[in-house]
């Protein structure tokens, strides 16, 4: 939007009760032009409910003390509060969120509206979106933010804000990845959400870094050590016609991580015109980590080893005495080559070279064992 979202959809018992309804209106506050009204509805025939309401400041703050105040909705009543915060609470800072509970299992629903004013100017009306109000059971730990859009695209040019809250009394943790208009990882951020907190709404553009990549078909994805609520607001910049869009369910389950590289042992002795390498069992294979443990008598000789490009990986001088080690992580498939570096060791220093073979990484094509 044009002016400042912010949202809030917080989840902390306040109440006496297991069975408190927790509803959040998660954007609400007058800035900029924008307003924002909210209806609560009591759909009992028979009672008249009261409902503890706390406004919640936009700014990440720790919100957890603030004290509410009581609404009475009349039974079968839909209660106007037109300029939310200023209706419910007489004013308070320009952006928040506001947290609705009642008691004892009393059902009721809340909504809200926020809208531009330009009834003055050439549009003579309002624009804006409509939000429900939110449970706190469907704060998520994984979700997608999807049709996001920012910069120029084939419609107009479009601008996107989010934001979210912490609905719990820790920090929350929260990594987000932007996707760009290719299904391409652009950036990834972790932000932290304080106990509570309530983050208002940040442009996508700005958030990620200044990012110039395509986001004419954006999406973020995210994931949290705590359940949060995350939300996206897209804005088409010629009509100034806004899209909330809450986040969605990512099902998706990660393939496992990599297995860690496995230490395999080679050692090498060196004598007059001789290596005598002990290679390990099975397969040498890209990702495996070689420690190569190398004596040697006579001489003295000296060893450098090859990658299948001709890339040196290590020279070790003189091979005489006590044990010497290098460890390198295998990064190419073939043929490994070794030489002495001496070549005045011995008259049959000519000899002293060999070579072992390295296999591909995949445990489903394992190829030829060496």
């Amino acid at each position: 939007m044009r002016g400042r979202l912010a949202v809030a959809t917080v989840f902390l018992v306040f109440t006496t009760s297991l069975f408190a309804k927790d509803v959040y209106l998660s954007v609400t506050g007058k800035a900029n032009g924008f307003f924002t009204d909210a209806r609560i509805f009591n759909p009992s025939f028979d009672n008249d409910i009261t409902i503890q309401a706390r406004y919640l400041p936009a700014g990440n703050a720790n919100n957890s003390g603030v004290q509410p105040i009581t609404l009475t909705i009349p039974k079968r009543t839909m209660k106007v509060y037109d300029d939310a915060v200023q209706s419910m609470f007489g004013g308070g800072p320009a952006l928040g969120a506001i947290r609705l509970t009642s008691a004892d299992g009393v059902d009721f629903v809340a909504s809200q509206r926020i809208y531009q004013d330009a009834r003055a100017s050439f549009q003579k009306g309002t624009l804006g979106q409509f939000v429900p109000g939110l449970e706190a059971s469907t704060a998520k730990t994984k979700g997608v933010l999807l049709q996001l859009k920012a910069g120029p695209t084939t419609l107009g040019e479009f601008r996107t804000n989010w934001g979210g809250a912490n609905p719990n009394g820790v920090a929350a943790n929260v990594t987000l990845k932007l996707y760009d208009k290719n299904n391409a990882v652009v950036v990834t951020k972790t932000t932290t959400l304080q106990p509570f907190g309530v983050l208002g709404p940040a442009s996508i553009v700005g958030f990620f870094d200044n990012t110039t990549a395509d986001l004419s078909d954006a999406w973020i994805s995210f994931t949290s050590d705590q359940p949060v609520f995350l939300y996206g607001s897209v804005v088409d910049n010629g009509s100034v016609d806004p899209t909330f869009i809450p986040a969605s369910d990512d099902t998706g389950t990660p393939p496992p991580p990599p297995p860690p590289p496995q230490t395999k042992d080679i050692t090498i002795h060196a004598s007059n015109g001789n290596f005598a390498v002990t290679l390990p069992a099975g397969v040498l294979a890209v990702g495996d980590e070689l420690r190569f443990t190398m004596t040697g008598e006579g001489g003295p000789h000296g060893i450098r080893l090859f990658s299948p490009s001709g890339t040196s990986l290590f020279t070790a001088e003189p091979l005489s005495g006590g044990a010497t080690v290098r460890t390198i992580t295998v990064t190419e498939m073939g043929t490994y080559v070794y030489i002495c570096t001496r070549p005045t060791c011995s008259p049959e220093h000519s000899a002293m070279e060999g070579s072992f073979n390295v296999g591909p990484a995949s445990p489903d094509d394992p190829g030829d064992r060496y």
